[in-house]
């Protein structure tokens, strides 16, 4: 806290959780604490809000994780909320934001309960906001589980049906012929690729909106979805196939399958869409898959560049096909050519050998490093220019809304102050309130730059030649097996972010067109232990045909004498 000449800095933090609750509530809480904070005499200096986002979760809560930082940095000295529950719903996160500001000397007020947040506070309000939100859910589940034996809507929309107020479920007829279609097809042997083509072909929308793949098609066995594996085209209703749960760490929903032993089914034959003889000769063909698909499954090695090789024209992934050692693009094969237009395969070792040879010949060089570093600082003084040209108009409005609250109040102060001017006060104290929290979330990720000291082109050639050291001993190969040379792959896949490849008829026959891109930045900081910082400039290798460089990002051709 302050000394006792200085007054006391007040953050204001306000969330709201979803759709339901209206987004209006977020200024009607920042007025509630403004008003709070002016009768004892605080001083605001910031507001962190979050919008639309349970307090489940801390870590899914920009506005909540700003002010935890802020907090602990000394930026003020109390986060003042309307109530405890708008902080968390979850014991766990409460007890860490109190614990955290306990020990940076700072406070945790409500308006609600008028004074400072204590352990014991913590301790109930904690337990009971968690406790309210576990009853919801179960209340909730309870409410499903009618809806489930009653034949009614428990959830997400299956294809093919529409639900209804109130829980009914009526079938869409132009969605069901897509199913019928569907079993007709996979029944009688057809390919799940031959039958996506042929959907995407014609434009038919997928269940998600987008394109057919064969996941689509058949879906999880142990979750029993997908079109094939959708019990509800067969006239029955299953429910209870999945666990909800939220990850406490990110926010985010879980789904983890239920043994069928505990699946609830229910008839629906009002809802049947596909006969039980296609019904059994699908469900037949996917045991018969099932069953054959261990046999052609191996793990092969890892190499150097899994998961980073890309198809040129669509940005999908490139993946090997029939067990040959050639890549075609992931979804011109999932989709068909509606998807991708590059129907090409290309050796894998051919794109491993170019890709090799222009890490060697051209980016494994320190001159590389000096070019980058003077375009990572001239990326930086760009960046730094761009925010402060998105941030300034909202500080010029912030401190006008300022002047036009102050004048306000100063008539308020002479007349005593009619409905009218109190009304008008508060809308711009709303308004104001909007403009500064739009202004804290331009300033989230805008750090300052930081600097690469040149020097570090020496250590950038020790690692390069470790790298040269791996891969005259192990090729492509990614298991080596020592730390050291996992250490080694780990430094050459940082500075990689992708490898564009396409095939195409050239004068030699076919040729292959190979980018590499990427940064050099989490490789040069790697003795750090940290990553790039965002926004750090990229460069551009073309390692295919052409055997020149691109500029990407700054990386200049002729200063790095590649």
């Amino acid at each position: 806290m302050g000394s006792s000449a200085d007054p006391v800095r007040v953050a204001l933090y306000a969330r709201f959780s979803d759709d339901v609750q209206k987004a209006r509530s977020i200024p009607q809480q920042l007025q509630l604490c403004r008003e709070f904070a002016e009768r004892l005499g605080w001083v605001v200096v910031a507001v962190f809000v979050d919008e639309a986002i349970s307090g489940a979760a801390r870590a899914n809560r920009p506005g909540m994780l700003q002010a935890l930082a802020a907090g602990i940095a000394g930026d003020f000295d109390i986060l003042l909320a309307e109530d405890a529950d708008r902080l968390a719903r979850n014991l766990e996160d409460f007890a860490h934001l109190w614990n955290r500001y306990e020990d940076a000397g700072r406070q945790l007020w409500t308006v609600a309960d008028g004074r400072k947040l204590e352990l014991m506070d913590v301790a109930w309000k904690g337990f009971g906001a968690q406790d309210f939100l576990r009853n919801l859910s179960a209340k909730t589940r309870r409410g499903m589980r009618d809806n489930a034996e009653a034949g009614l809507a428990t959830g997400a929309r299956v294809y093919a049906y529409r639900s209804q107020p109130g829980g009914a479920i009526n079938i869409v007829p132009a969605e069901a012929v897509i199913v019928r279609e569907i079993f007709d097809r996979y029944a009688a042997g057809e390919s799940l690729r031959a039958i996506c083509a042929e959907l995407n072909a014609r434009g038919v929308p997928s269940p998600s909106g987008g394109r057919w793949a064969p996941s689509t098609i058949t879906g999880s066995r142990q979750r029993g979805n997908g079109v094939l594996r959708q019990a509800l085209y067969a006239g029955e209703k299953v429910w209870n196939r999945v666990a909800m749960s939220k990850d406490r760490s990110t926010g985010r929903r879980l789904s983890r399958p239920r043994p069928p032993a505990e699946w609830k089914r229910t008839p629906v034959p009002h809802l049947r869409i596909v006969g039980d003889d296609a019904w059994s000769a699908v469900q037949a063909r996917l045991e018969a898959a099932g069953a054959a698909a261990p046999l052609h499954r191996r793990t092969a090695p890892p190499r150097l560049f899994s998961g980073l090789i890309r198809c040129a024209e669509c940005g999908a992934a490139m993946t090997t096909f029939n067990g040959r050692g050639r890549l075609i693009c992931a979804a011109r094969r999932a989709h068909g050519p509606t998807a991708c237009g590059n129907d090409r395969s290309v050796e894998r070792a051919h794109v491993e050998r170019r890709v090799l040879a222009g890490l060697r010949d051209r980016l494994l060089h320190p001159e590389a490093v000096r070019a980058y570093i003077r375009t990572y600082h001239e990326a930086w003084a760009a960046r730094q220019a761009a925010h402060a040209a998105r941030t300034a108009p909202l500080a010029r409005q912030l401190a006008e809304l300022e002047r036009r609250i102050a004048r306000i109040l100063d008539e308020v102060e002479d007349s005593g102050g009619s409905p009218r001017l109190r009304t008008r006060l508060a809308e711009r104290e709303a308004e104001r309130d909007q403009v500064a929290a739009a202004l804290a979330r331009a300033e989230v990720g805008e750090p300052p730059p930081i600097r690469l000291h040149p020097g570090l082109a020496e250590a950038y050639a020790r690692r390069i030649a470790a790298i040269q050291a791996h891969l005259d001993a192990h090729g492509v190969r990614a298991n080596a097996g020592d730390a050291a040379s996992a250490e080694t792959i780990a430094n050459l896949r940082k500075m990689i972010a992708r490898i564009d490849v396409r095939a195409f008829d050239g004068l030699a026959g076919e040729e292959v067109m190979i980018n590499l891109r990427g940064t050099l930045a989490a490789f040069l900081r790697s003795d750090s232990g940290s990553g790039a910082p965002s926004g750090a400039p990229s460069f551009a290798l073309a390692v295919g045909h052409l055997n020149n460089v691109v500029a990407g990002g700054g990386l200049e051709p002729p200063t790095c004498g590649l």
